[in-house]
């Protein structure tokens, strides 16, 4: 049974989630981006075409709100997330504090090139404990296969899916099976001794993660009243002119894909 105070807790971070939510949803409609009808937390939040020259591209946009003057990010932020933020235009909303329904007061839009800054700090915090966790897992050997799982000449799924449970597909636990005796497929010894390693890096790698980086308060200060402010009485025509303005100064940029040409008729 949750005692009184648990079930605030929790139901506050649920409240919170939905809130954010809302003023996201608000913010896609409001600068007219695409919402990824499958959107989940860590993945993309919206895309963005525009047209450049004559040639379309497709960006992936980070959508934010806050209530205060720092911009919360997600739970266990390890590489990917790193990875996936320098790929991305952050869209960032700051509401009102009022209690109903804030009210919206103005927008940022910062590409990749802006948050270099802030990334990088995040990704110095981590890299550390991320390099240690691959160094030691790569240290294990048969010796601790053995120990951990037993000594077989073939392990099974079963065995595979007991040490690496849902951190892979069922697909992918079929596709790495690499021995057979008679009708029955399994793994080799090495194949085993890999998937543990996989393992002692993913435990040692979710240790190493940050628990919802703040965009901080001074990074984001930079940019009020610069042209990374968007245009509050035209937001979908404002963010479009900052984005045209990145592909044009960072073509090569990772992320800035290109769409197929459209064909001619």
């Amino acid at each position: 049974m949750l005692l009184p105070g648990r079930w605030r807790e929790l139901l506050g971070d649920r409240c919170m989630t939905v809130q954010d939510d809302e003023r996201e949803r608000e913010l896609v409609r409001m600068f007219n981006l695409h919402w990824d009808s499958s959107h989940q937390r860590g993945g993309v939040d919206a895309n963005l075409n525009i047209e450049v020259d004559g040639r379309p591209y497709l960006l992936e946009v980070e959508v934010k709100s806050s209530t205060k003057d720092s911009v919360s990010t997600a739970r266990d932020v390890g590489m990917e997330h790193i990875q996936k933020w320098r790929r991305k235009l952050f869209v960032i909303g700051f509401y009102s504090r009022e209690r109903g329904r804030p009210e919206l007061k103005r927008c940022l839009c910062l590409t990749p090139i802006d948050m270099e800054p802030w990334i990088s700090q995040i990704e110095t915090k981590i890299s550390l404990d991320f390099a240690l966790a691959a160094t030691a897992s790569r240290k294990l050997e048969l010796n601790d296969l053995y120990k951990i799982c037993g000594e077989k000449t073939m392990y099974s799924l079963g065995d595979a899916k007991r040490l690496h449970k849902q951190q892979w597909s069922a697909k992918q636990y079929k596709d790495e099976l690499d021995m057979k005796e008679g009708r029955i497929s399994g793994y080799s010894q090495i194949k085993m001794l890999e998937i543990l390693r996989l393992r002692s890096k993913y435990i040692s790698e979710r240790g190493a993660t940050l628990n919802n980086p703040h965009i901080t308060k001074t990074h984001l200060a930079k940019f009020s009243g610069t042209s990374s402010e968007v245009d509050m009485t035209n937001c979908a025509a404002s963010i479009r002119e900052i984005a045209v303005f990145f592909v044009k100064n960072n073509p090569n940029h990772i992320a800035v894909p290109t769409l197929p040409a459209k064909s001619e008729t």
